[in-house]
């Protein structure tokens, strides 16, 4: 220590320090890249409705379901409406069914009259999403949910979000799965 009280360091020492801080430094970009490079790629996924729902079209029902799915914020995951009749090889089907009535009888939505869902009338219906990566079918995910039906039906939004975060998100059914895997 010096008469000062400040500790001294030998040039040479100080010296080292810099260099060494430097090559830090200069090693930063190398390990920004790494980590991106670590970090998995974005999966696209086709999101196929085969049937639509009264007052949504199958191709605009595929459209919302994307749009929705989106919203609920999975990095990972991309989700665009499937164009065409060729199946692809990562993508998701949805199917939606109406619930029994109080007779027992159950219906697809395909089957369903437009009289049915006038005067917003809140129908329970099971969504079931089955969700294929490589050609190859990895899960399904079957939820409950009230709905009106068409294109502004907030319950139906809230229903495709959450049915979404339990297919893909951070505790959904494929990360167990692919955990259970490894």
């Amino acid at each position: 220590m010096s008469d000062d009280g400040k500790s001294f360091v030998p040039p040479a020492a100080l010296a080292w320090r810099r260099a060494a801080l430097a090559a830090l430094w200069a090693l930063v970009p190398t390990f920004g890249q790494m980590a991106s490079a670590a970090a998995p790629a974005q999966v696209t996924l086709q999101v196929e409705a085969p049937h639509g729902l009264p007052g949504l079209h199958h191709s605009a029902l595929a459209r919302f379901i994307a749009a929705h799915m989106a919203k609920a914020g999975l990095a990972d995951w991309r989700f665009e409406p499937a164009a065409g009749n060729a199946i692809a090889a990562d993508r998701v089907e949805w199917t939606f069914r109406l619930n029994p009535y109080a007779g027992g009888e159950v219906r697809n939505f395909a089957h369903t009259s437009t009289d049915e869902w006038r005067f917003g009338v809140h129908r329970p219906i099971t969504i079931e999403v089955r969700l294929y990566l490589n050609g190859e079918y990895q899960t399904l995910v079957e939820k409950q949910a009230i709905i009106q039906g068409g294109a502004d039906d907030p319950d139906l939004a809230a229903a495709v979000a959450s049915v979404t975060q339990s297919l893909l998100g951070p505790s959904g059914a494929y990360h167990a799965i692919n955990a259970a895997h490894h």
